[in-house]
């Protein structure tokens, strides 16, 4: 009769220990980036979204997608991810119309295991007789140089921010962020 609970408590134990083997290093460098954008007219706004990060043993990454149309429009959203152990990607797309505007966002975000994570958002705002308006957003992130990762895989310093709208110049909101 006692042969059972030792039998069961070595089970447990074996359990935890290689819960224990297999866990992330205390010293694990989680690496996290992504972005957002969107356009509003005065009758379509579509915005998306997509974050991921990565902590050398784990991928996470979401998106979001959203649209609006007034005055009898038409909105269509999208979201899809996918991973695997080495890499995860994801791609938000929303688009929202009517008769004279069109409003469009784009977000791509793509994170490979304990290297560097990727986020770009495009949008694109457009008035019926007028030039589109774009802007882009886009974020890298990777572990610091100081970690043993990043040695081996001889990646950069963290972070690389750029906007642009269609003129090429920076809009005024990314120059109020530096």
């Amino acid at each position: 009769m006692s042969a059972y609970p030792i039998k069961a408590a070595l089970a447990a134990s074996t359990l935890a220990l290689s819960a224990f083997t297999f866990a992330a290093p205390a010293s694990a460098q989680v690496v996290s980036g992504g972005t957002q954008g969107g356009v509003t007219g005065r009758d379509v706004s579509a915005s998306t979204c997509g974050q991921g990060s990565t902590d050398g043993s784990s991928i996470t990454i979401a998106g979001c997608a959203d649209a609006e149309a007034r005055n009898g429009g038409t909105v269509d959203t999208n979201t899809r991810a996918r991973t695997n152990e080495r890499m995860g990607m994801q791609r938000s797309t929303a688009t929202a119309r009517d008769e004279d505007e069109r409003a469009r966002s784009r977000t791509m975000t793509k994170v490979k295991q304990g290297e560097v994570v990727r986020s770009r958002t495009t949008s694109m705002y457009k008035e019926r007789g007028e030039k589109p308006v774009r802007e882009v957003v886009s974020t890298k992130a990777t572990p610091p140089k100081d970690h043993p990762q990043a040695e081996i895989a001889g990646l950069q310093p963290p972070a690389l921010l750029r906007c642009f709208s269609a003129d090429g110049a920076e809009p005024s909101s990314a120059r109020a962020q530096r």
